[in-house]
């Protein structure tokens, strides 16, 4: 085996007229954008991609190939097991049995299973990353983490740890983008960010192109960002080059839209954005871009416009707390006072020798006259029931679970006639994490949630940002079913103290609503 031979996956693929799992021979004519990508031997690549642009089928050639010739083992991830079983036996099988050169020399035996495959002496492994924690006892050279933005995150980080004894240590993440800043456009934004740049033909104005400037929907036609004049896909196909925003980046990035593909014209696309059942769709999919829709976040005016920046009675009415534990930023409890009338205490509690998180938490309930707070039960749950037992019945230790019969958005465990229930299992309250927190943002809504202090506060101003981190999103569960749901992409501690204090305010209402 020569060393280029060794070093070259495109060498191997045209040298041996390899094939896709369509069974069509694998030519870059129309995927030039492509060429350079296959080339890359960067240890961390990220690809920000449109759907059907090619990356899967490259990526297992390349895992055939890096296995075959270099001996690596490695793991690549796809969302379920229920992906990793439909992608293997459609696109890994197929281009397997489709090129016989694959498998030369090579016991057939060896790739047959599913989840683990053989190739010389290098072991795949294909993985899910929702049942149980698939990164069990394997090791690996380089991880692949394919659909990166449906996977589960802290799977794909403990699939990191599986590669402390490589030299090697290579990662490539690519997937369809769903949210600014999360997934794979959070590491493409830490790239070098490569954009397949070209000269108009007419003017030689040098550009990408970008849906807002290259696309004439009137016209259904390609034009360039200068002159205006009509492009054609071939021209964009055949005279770009990728170039670096940040050269110079250990992270080598790519973002691939449809508008690169040639056999995509302006009229193909300006048709599948009016078929779209959404924007987003037509964003993450056809653009490969972020998008986030008016529906989808957690708009700052909904704070903004609640400030009433005067003070309320601190005493006359009834105060709550809610405090999160600030597992998200390790920087403290973070923990909002308010009552009916606003909200106007909000800070972080803070170990300090002689002093710590709990003991201020105490000092304040004492001195606000607290009357029910609603702690975040993990993960710091002993150190939340010993305040529960030094202010009983006032303060509730919350998870988010919900109710079996979807009848209760929160249920407080002391209002449930049980006798021989224990004071630790009295001082729980679940609550229906999407519905409580739609609840809130409908309680900024209709203006019911007030805060007293000024807008330029940084505490009220650190709580907004928190919030701007959420944003709505459905996914599928195990049974197939969609739902709905609230995640982040940040920080949230703040948020989450507001949706404990709003679940304090509502009991605090029930049983006392004269105050």
């Amino acid at each position: 085996m020569t060393n280029k031979d060794r070093s070259s996956v495109l060498h191997w693929i045209l040298n041996n007229k390899i094939k896709n799992e369509n069974g069509e021979l694998i030519e870059f004519e129309d995927h030039r954008f492509m060429l350079d990508i296959y080339a890359d031997e960067a240890s961390v690549q990220v690809i920000r991609k449109a759907s059907q642009v090619g990356a899967s089928t490259m990526e297992i050639l390349k895992v055939i190939h890096d296995s075959r010739f270099w001996g690596i083992n490695q793991i690549y991830t796809l969302p379920t097991g229920d992906d990793v079983q439909q992608f293997v036996q459609s696109k890994v099988n197929r281009i397997i049995n489709i090129n016989p050169c694959m498998l030369d020399g090579i016991n057939p035996k060896s790739v047959d299973s599913i989840e683990q495959k053989q190739i010389g002496k290098a072991f795949t492994y294909f993985k899910g990353t929702f049942t149980e924690r698939e990164a069990i006892m394997l090791s690996s050279d380089r991880n692949i983490h394919d659909e990166l933005d449906k996977s589960k995150p802290e799977v794909v980080r403990d699939y990191t740890s599986r590669m402390g004894y490589s030299k090697i240590r290579s990662q490539h993440f690519f997937s369809t983008p769903t949210i600014p800043d999360f997934g794979v456009d959070k590491i493409f934004e830490q790239s070098d960010q490569k954009y397949w740049r070209f000269n108009c033909p007419r003017c030689q104005y040098r550009q990408h192109m970008e849906w807002e400037k290259n696309v004439d929907e009137i016209r259904g036609i390609y034009i360039c960002q200068n002159c205006k004049k009509e492009i054609i896909p071939k021209e964009i196909n055949d005279g770009g080059s990728w170039e670096a925003k940040y050269p110079g980046r250990p992270i080598s990035g790519y973002w691939i839209s449809q508008l690169h593909c040639p056999w995509k014209t302006a009229a193909d696309l300006i048709k599948e954005k009016s078929d779209a059942d959404d924007d987003t769709y037509f964003y993450n999919f056809v653009l490969g871009l972020p998008y986030l829709a008016a529906d989808q976040k957690i708009p700052a005016s909904l704070f903004l416009r609640n400030a009433v920046d005067k003070e309320v009675d601190n005493f006359d009415e009834y105060n709550v707390m809610g405090i999160d534990t600030g597992k998200g930023t390790g920087k403290g409890n973070h923990a909002i006072i308010g009552n009916q009338k606003g909200i106007f205490w909000v800070g972080i509690l803070q170990d300090h020798e002689g002093n710590d998180r709990w003991q201020q938490a105490a000092e304040l309930i004492t001195f606000f006259n607290v009357r029910v707070v609603v702690i975040d039960g993990q993960p710091y749950t002993e150190e939340a029931f010993l305040l529960a037992k030094q202010f009983p019945y006032r303060v509730y230790l919350s998870w988010f679970k919900d109710d079996p019969k979807m009848l209760e958005v929160i249920r407080f465990f002391d209002e449930k006639e049980n006798k021989d229930a224990e004071f630790e299992d009295e001082v729980k309250v679940y609550s229906s994490r999407t519905r409580i927190m739609d609840d809130t943002i409908s309680a900024l809504r209709r203006g019911d949630i007030k805060f007293a202090m000024p807008s330029d506060s940084p505490t009220f101003k650190l709580l907004i940002t928190h919030a701007q981190t959420m944003y709505a999103r459905t996914v599928t569960d195990k049974l197939g079913q969609a739902k709905r749901e609230w995640a982040n992409t940040g920080p949230n501690d703040f948020w989450l103290a507001l949706i404990y204090w709003h679940i304090a305010l509502r009991k605090r209402l029930k049983y006392e609503p004269n105050k």
